[in-house]
């Protein structure tokens, strides 16, 4: 442990040594703060002492006794060290004549320097350059468990071992070629066996003649360091391992650490987490929910716990408990927060599955017990109590033996038995005796449900009472229509229900479509695992058709392996298409039963009324003609107008073995239909990979024949058509549900080229964007475009939105509320394709419109142009409002005085430019557009 010492005065003429000594007495964070004073003679000595608080008085002169006996009496607690034992006499001192610096620093090592050295507790030692020791204190011989005597004039070899002295003697010659200070770390064996970690300080005195030199024990520093770290790797492994989501933050809501579990939440490395927010991570709601917990937790300073819906990366959705705790200091200060989310959803699902079962169970008309593997009942429902004449707690005094009839004998009990035990359940009319012991009949379904872990195993009883003839009458009309393994409807009710459908189609003047599905090689399912597990892959298949369809429409068992879709009243023949093409979905994942699991594919053949047929049997014969088209088509065949693309696509699909495709009776709609579908999944995947482009077209004042605005213009760079224009695919975008998401894109990358624009100084005027009724529909369409404000910095006035009169029609509060909106954030409307339909004039002023923006076929020739632009130019300029167009090629030059800078027509644009074509041309345009404005 080293002394501080700090607020010296020095009298004398060793200044150097003193300070070499102060400094290394400090540690070397506190170095700085010692404050050391000098003065050559003792006749200012009171009067720099009663000026200055001084801790430590370091007197090299001779003083008089009658003034050290005044600094003692008038300083008691200045620590005084006088190296010179001389004392002059009572005279006053004379004025001392200056003496001569040390030439060497030989001349500084003096006696009382070393006896200063021995009160240092920390090892100190000096050498030449010859690495011969000059001298050193007692702490420092200690070390190696010998007198200081014995160290003076002898070399690093001689104390230290062989592993250290290349080293140090290195670094001993570095110091007095380059003089700085240099450290070195090692481990050193102390003179009473323990070995310590040890740090020298080293650096070069006197004008580069001695070496000083001082050792530090850095062993607890270390052994505290090392305790630190492993409990640090200690607390990280546990976290990782933990199944929880785990993970911290500062007090700005930054990442400042997580664990596994929680980058698996997230979709990305703990490195590209740190340091960002919740809503670089998150959408806006989920970002916001845990922002509000966040503040809750940090500024209240207590647990916060709930159980909320939290939106994995890849789109689905956990029940989460979460628990957030803040992290204080020692002095209670907050400094973030920890929080620990514990993942429910199965256990959130079996409550609810649970629920949902004991409500069943408890409502179910059947009569319903469990019991034990011995037969005890140990649950019971309200209706087998009715059945039974017993109360619920009787029956649960009683064994299942006590229903037994003398109908049956012991040879029945046992079959019943022996079937259990073969098949886990059983099934088959039997009377039992009631409280009364009146005999009566019932249709038993008996299940035996195993629990290995436990060793046990349950009996679940249902009784449906055959004594009451509804629920028989309803279970006869139930499999009258219905196929007993599947429950979907059987051939009778499904000629029933598809003849109705064409009698309602003919009425109604509407088409309607059978969708036959043939599954592919399912005998081979049957040979392989057998006739139970073929119908529970019936049930499956019946399953997924009938999530394919609405309500409305039927599901129906052709044949063994063949089903039925009726769409009923079609809007147009893609409807069908698309649930075809949802079947061919379902198809692809695998057919799941017990510990196995398949691939099963189909070939789905449609026809069309009236187009394909107009009764019953002409429709299912054209399916099934549709189908076999489908199998007998060659590997390498294609159908009519498919291009060779197509046809190679055609090829692998039938080479795989396990496609499902559909195929119309009329080849031409097989191919169209496949087209829109291939067209809709290029379009999902363009949205993945940012295939769209912003073009822009000037929007002029048609009165200042002057650039006011960039009309943007989406398009879709496809990989193989190139440019496509958004007209060509906007249609299919929004019957997708894609129509949104491309609203959103084209918004951000005008946002951003406005930022650009901006940037670099070229005046654009605006940026304007077309929105839909779609668009403005949307009620998180505001919430949305703050949030790409915000992203992009982009400022409210660069930007407007044109709309056509369509929108203004709507009785929609959610249009009219975006549009007020849009108005109060700044962004300018413009009404696009501007007439007389419609009187929109009363929303001019409440929804801050500025353009009237003429449509194109009012400006074609000259007359009629000439005629329109005059009329409706006074109509905006009595409104206050500009009137533009997209173009000034085809505005006759007698609606306004031909000026010299718009008279030559071919420098402006016709065709949608690139961004970097438009920043060419407003570059070009740039002092003609000052000009005017000025």
């Amino acid at each position: 442990m080293s002394v501080t010492v700090e607020n010296v005065l020095y009298i004398g003429d060793n200044i150097q040594l003193v300070e070499a000594v102060l400094n290394l007495s400090q540690p070397a964070s506190e170095q700085s703060e010692n404050t050391l004073s000098h003065l050559l003679h003792s006749h200012e000595l009171e009067a720099a002492l009663a000026k200055n608080s001084y801790t430590h008085l370091i007197c090299e002169r001779p003083l008089s006794f009658e003034l050290t006996d005044r600094i003692n009496t008038n300083f008691p607690l200045l620590k005084t060290t006088f190296l010179s034992s001389a004392h002059s006499s009572n005279l006053p001192e004379p004025e001392p004549e200056p003496e001569p610096q040390p030439t060497s620093m030989h001349e500084l090592l003096t006696d009382e320097v070393k006896i200063i050295l021995d009160f240092l507790t920390i090892p100190v030692y000096f050498k030449n350059k010859k690495g011969e020791y000059l001298a050193c204190n007692r702490c420092y011989a200690d070390l190696f468990g010998v007198p200081s005597s014995q160290i003076i004039g002898k070399k690093v070899g001689d104390f230290f071992p062989e592993n250290l002295r290349d080293d140090i003697e290195e670094i001993d010659q570095q110091i007095f070629n380059d003089p700085r200070v240099y450290f070195y770390e090692c481990k050193l064996q102390h003179a009473n066996g323990h070995v310590r970690d040890m740090v020298f300080r080293k650096e070069s005195v006197g004008n580069g003649e001695l070496q000083i030199g001082t050792m530090f024990d850095i062993s607890e520093t270390n052994k505290t360091k090392y305790l630190l770290e492993k409990e640090q790797i200690l607390l990280r492994a546990t976290a990782d391992i933990s199944t929880e989501l785990v993970f911290f933050k500062d007090l700005e809501g930054r990442f400042t650490g997580c664990n596994k579990q929680f980058e698996k939440f997230i979709g990305c490395s703990e490195e590209e987490i740190l340091g960002k927010k919740d809503e670089q991570l998150f959408d806006l709601e989920q970002a916001l929910m845990c922002q509000s917990q966040d503040q809750q937790v940090m500024s209240s300073k207590l647990i916060y716990l709930s159980e909320e819906y939290l939106t994995y990366h890849n789109g689905q959705r956990h029940f989460i408990e979460m628990k957030k705790m803040p992290l204080l200091d020692k002095n209670g200060d907050v400094q973030g927060l920890i929080a620990v989310g514990r993942d429910i959803t199965a256990h959130h699902l079996l409550q609810k599955h649970l629920k949902i079962a004991n409500v069943v169970f408890e409502n179910s008309k059947d009569s319903i017990l469990v019991t034990d593997q011995n037969g005890n009942i140990i649950s019971a429902n309200s209706a087998s109590c009715a059945l039974f004449c017993f109360s619920q707690k009787e029956l649960l005094c009683l064994n299942i033996n006590a229903f037994n009839s003398d109908q049956h004998g012991a040879d029945f009990y046992e079959q019943v038995n022996f079937s259990l035990q073969e098949n886990k359940n059983w099934q088959g009319d039997i009377t039992y005796c009631d409280k009364k012991g009146e005999t009566h009949f019932a249709w038993l379904d008996i299940y035996i449900v195993d629990h290995p872990a436990e060793g046990v195993s349950n009996r679940i009883y249902s009784f449906t009472d055959l004594c009451h003839g509804k629920r028989a009458e309803e279970k006869i009309q139930f499999l009258s229509k219905h196929d007993p393994l599947t429950g979907l409807f059987n051939r009778i009710a499904l000629f029933t229900r598809l003849e109705d459908a064409i009698a309602r189609a003919k009425y109604k003047a509407v088409p309607t479509a059978v969708i036959l599905v043939d599954i592919n090689n399912f005998k081979a399912i049957n040979d392989q695992y057998g006739h139970n597990i073929g119908d529970q892959v019936l049930k499956s298949v019946a399953q997924r058709l009938r999530s394919c369809v609405s309500e409305k429409n039927t599901v129906a068992r052709f044949s063994d392996d063949e089903f039925i879709i009726i769409v009923d009243e079609l809007t147009t023949e893609k409807d069908v298409a698309f649930v075809a093409q949802r079947v061919a979905e379902r198809f692809k994942d695998k057919f799941v039963f017990g510990n196995t699991s398949a691939n099963l594919s189909a070939k789905i053949g449609i026809s069309i009324y009236p187009d394909d047929g107009m009764d019953i049997d002409t429709l299912l014969g054209n399916a099934e003609k549709a189908i076999r088209r489908g199998k007998a088509k060659p590997s390498n065949a294609t159908d009519d107008n498919l291009s060779p693309a197509n046809s190679n696509e055609m090829k692998h699909n039938k080479q795989s073995g396990n496609i499902t495709d559909y195929y119309f009776y009329t080849r031409k709609l097989t191919h169209h239909y496949r087209q829109q579908v291939k067209f809709e999944n290029q379009l999902k995947q363009a949205l993945l990979l940012d295939q769209f482009e912003l073009y822009y077209q000037p929007q002029y004042d048609l009165h200042k024949k002057q650039i006011i605005a960039m009309e943007s213009l989406l398009y879709w760079n496809h990989p193989e058509q190139g440019a496509i224009m958004s007209d060509c695919f906007s249609i299919l975008a929004e019957k997708s549900g894609l129509s949104i998401r491309l609203c959103l894109i084209m918004i951000r990358k005008a946002a951003l080229q406005a930022v650009t624009w901006q940037q670099s100084a070229i005046q654009f005027g605006r940026i304007t964007i077309k929105l839909s009724l779609v668009q403005l529909s949307q009620a998180s369409f505001i919430a949305d475009l703050q949030l790409i404000l915000k992203e992009t910095q982009c400022a409210s006035q660069w930007l407007e939105f044109a709309m056509d009169e369509d929108v203004f029609k709507t009785n929609s509060t959610t249009v009219h509320d975006n549009m007020l909106n849009i108005s109060k954030l700044g962004i300018a409307l413009t009404l696009d394709n501007f007439a007389a339909e419609f009187p929109l004039l009363y929303l001019f002023e409440q929804l801050r419109i500025e353009k009237l923006k003429l449509a194109k076929h009012y400006i074609q020739g000259e007359f009629i142009a000439d005629a329109v632009i005059k009329s409706v130019t006074v109509l905006a300029q009595g409104l206050g409002l500009e009137l533009v167009g997209d173009s000034l090629q085809s505005v006759p030059q007698s609606s306004f005085p031909i000026t010299d800078d718009c008279a030559n027509q071919a420098k402006y644009p016709v065709n949608p430019m690139k961004a970097t074509e438009a920043t060419f041309y407003l570059r070009c345009n740039k002092s003609k557009g000052n000009s005017k404005r000025a």
